[in-house]
């Protein structure tokens, strides 16, 4: 498969003008901090750590809703940090956004079709005719009636308003997807419904991903390689394969434990890592590994020197100076689980 993304180095860095803090006035928040990956073609790659890890930062920098702090990011050979204008939206029709929340991403005041319609109205795509007979039509493919067209999407429920995210992301056929936790807000059943729905219309379409979520259930679920950040930084990237069956990083190792599986006998015979501590702030990080505070296996030159992503089996790295395979004992459950299932 060819590259179609390749995020080297990202950096997103937010200025703290205000708060009740005074010593942190100045200061900045760290939120991405040296992150690089690549996405190929068809491919789906899960980015997967704790709520204010940067994995949504990053998504957002990537598409330009927010303008990173440094850092590349290629698109298909195209340097997307160089993009204005005409150009930067043309890119904008290959990359689309489906966002967390299927309640606050609808506008309330417009009609599903005119939601779906949206994008080809901002890119001058048809007529009002073919854009609707458009929107019908995408309706239908996330598996909505076309006759609701004219409905609102109070009149929706949660996993139906994200499938109608879902028809507006595709409205202009794009090549590349972000999906910012597209399920976290739904219910457990909804949730396999939806991840079932982009796995078929990834194969219907030749869609490419970037899977953004805290549950580590559901990433495994439909990613074929998964990152995992911790304050900003990848840790550990992967097929997802050997990095369920055998994370090498410490922070990998202690979500993976967390992963509730539905089998008592094999639950209670699982070794179940507990980490201390809180997170870090990212307006002061820690020196060296960030992961060093809270890790159980951290050393002296963990304080001193920062790791960086090394390979420690074929298409396998790992961001630690002591990484070795730690084998999960007990299988987690390849079907899609509730929330809850990372640690922290």
């Amino acid at each position: 498969m060819s590259e179609l993304l390749r995020v080297e180095n990202l950096v997103k860095h937010f200025a703290v003008d205000q708060g009740v803090v005074a010593s942190h006035l100045g200061k900045k928040v760290h939120a991405v901090d040296g992150v690089s990956f690549s996405v190929n073609k068809g491919e789906t790659l899960g980015l997967v750590g704790e709520s204010g890890c940067g994995k949504s930062t990053t998504g957002r920098c990537i598409i330009r809703l927010l303008e990173p702090s440094a850092g590349s990011i290629t698109f298909d050979g195209t340097d997307v940090r160089s993009l204005r204008g005409k150009a930067l939206q043309s890119f904008r029709r290959d990359v689309q956004f489906i966002f967390q929340d299927p309640y606050a991403s609808l506008n309330p005041r417009m009609t599903i079709g005119e939601i779906v319609s949206e994008p080809m109205v901002v890119h001058r795509i048809g007529t009002p005719a073919t854009r609707r007979t458009r929107a019908k039509e995408l309706l239908d493919v996330v598996g909505l009636n076309p006759e609701h067209i004219n409905r609102y999407p109070h009149e929706f429920s949660g996993g139906q308003r994200q499938r109608i995210g879902i028809a507006r992301a595709l409205a202009l056929n794009p090549r590349l997807l972000i999906c910012d936790e597209p399920v976290s807000a739904l219910d457990v059943s909804i949730q396999a419904q939806v991840i079932n729905l982009l796995d078929e219309l990834q194969d219907r379409f030749e869609l490419t991903y970037v899977f953004i979520a805290h549950d580590l259930s559901v990433v495994r679920h439909i990613s074929d390689r998964v990152a995992v950040m911790y304050l900003g930084k990848i840790v550990e990237v992967g097929g997802w394969l050997g990095l369920y069956d055998q994370p090498h990083h410490p922070y990998t190792q202690s979500l993976l434990s967390a992963v509730p599986v539905p089998d008592p006998d094999k639950q209670r015979s699982r070794e179940r890592i507990i980490l201390e501590g809180d997170v870090p702030s990212p307006i002061d990080p820690p020196t060296g590994c960030r992961f060093h505070t809270r890790c159980p296996i951290a050393q002296d030159i963990c304080t001193a020197t920062e790791p960086e992503l090394r390979e420690v089996a074929d298409g396998h790295e790992a961001a630690c100076h002591f990484a070795k395979p730690f084998p999960i004992t007990a299988e987690a459950p390849a079907a899609v689980a509730g929330e809850g299932a990372v640690a922290g």
